[in-house]
């Protein structure tokens, strides 16, 4: 089931997310600049594509599991619990030395050990950074199982649609009751399950694609198309953008795939440690870079970030996420153990 390109899909991610955050420490003279780096933000939505893909593949591989539900479950929660929660204690520390730590409110805190803070909008950005995304995540892990069977039993570019739509919608509902922030709009899991159905999709009818040079072109269009609607601000950006480049990632899953210069060690390497450099890096440019002028600089800054962030990736992977990851997989198995003895 290994598939190494799909480790180098997520390096390229994480990438694009430092990219939009070192550069947030320049000021650039043009429009398209600015715009150009800003659109690195959309390696989350490469994440969320990469993400859903490996849970299909996942599922259908385990499908004969004596509760595949549960141990899908058990399996997500160790393998992301042990670094938000060093995420939620480390931008603790940095906010109290700052002064401020107004946001971590009890309730902001709480919804943030629960990961449910995707739910409200008030806790979904404001303990860790870049939490919001993990919000998202694991609200679609949390229906996934259902999700899967549901597009998978018939017509699943149909129910795709209605699901996106039916997001929407929700969206819409709520926020005629409540305040939502424009921001809680763009990423909420209602605008974001677009994203991951579209994996799910591709995932589902991935045999029907495997021209390359097609692929090639559709990454070019609809990446240009989500940049354009970025860059002139077109209305309703905050849906189309996400559901354009998740397309457009689509093709760029099939490029990567078939392409040994795209799919390198170093992506994949950067890849295998994605999750906690992409926690771990805001502390490098929101803390410690100051602001700064001129690309030279900015590559500096770039490439500085990159290393130091892989480099405390290595250690905690060591310690915090491979161990858990292991300690999942024991729960698993006692739970099967358990259910072995009571059938027998």
């Amino acid at each position: 089931m290994h598939q190494s390109h799909i480790n180098s899909l997520r390096g390229i991610a994480i990438l694009m997310v430092i990219l939009v955050h070192v550069s947030s420490l320049f000021t650039f003279t043009t429009r398209f600049e600015t715009t150009f780096f800003y659109y690195g933000k959309m390696g989350v939505q490469l994440f969320f594509v990469a993400s859903a893909y490996t849970l299909c593949l996942s599922a259908d591989h385990r499908k004969d599991e004596s509760n595949p539900t549960l141990n899908f479950y058990i399996r997500r929660y160790f393998r992301i619990f042990p670094i938000y929660y060093f995420g939620i204690v480390l931008y603790l520390i940095l906010h109290i030395v700052q002064g401020s730590a107004g946001a971590y409110t009890l309730k902001n805190i709480f919804l943030n050990i629960l990961l449910i803070h995707g739910l409200v909008p008030a806790a979904n950005e404001s303990i860790v950074h870049g939490g919001w995304s993990i919000g998202a995540e694991m609200i679609f892990y949390l229906i996934f199982p259902f999700l899967f069977k549901f597009m998978k039993s018939g017509k699943p570019v149909l129910k795709g649609l209605v699901i996106i739509i039916l997001g929407q919608v929700l969206l819409m509902l709520i926020s005629k009751r409540i305040f939502i922030p424009f921001e809680y709009r763009y990423t909420s899991i209602f605008n974001q399950i677009s994203v991951f159905v579209i994996g799910i999709l591709f995932y589902l009818k991935k045999d029907y694609f495997s021209n390359v040079k097609g692929a090639v072109v559709g990454f070019v269009l609809f990446t240009v198309s989500s940049f354009s609607l970025m860059y002139f601000e077109v209305e309703y950006q905050h849906i189309l953008i996400p559901i354009l480049s998740a397309i457009a990632f689509c093709c760029l899953f099939l490029i990567v795939e078939k392409s040994k210069i795209i799919n390198n060690k170093i992506f994949q390497k950067i890849g295998e440690k994605s999750y906690s450099i992409y926690v771990i890096h805001f502390v490098f440019t929101l803390y410690i870079l100051p602001k700064m002028n001129g690309y030279f600089l900015f590559i500096i800054a770039y490439l500085s970030v990159v290393v130091l962030s892989y480099l405390i990736s290595i250690v905690l992977n060591k310690w915090l996420e491979k161990p858990f990851i292991k300690l999942g997989h024991e729960v698993i198995d006692i739970l099967d153990n358990k259910e072995s003895k009571v059938v027998s």
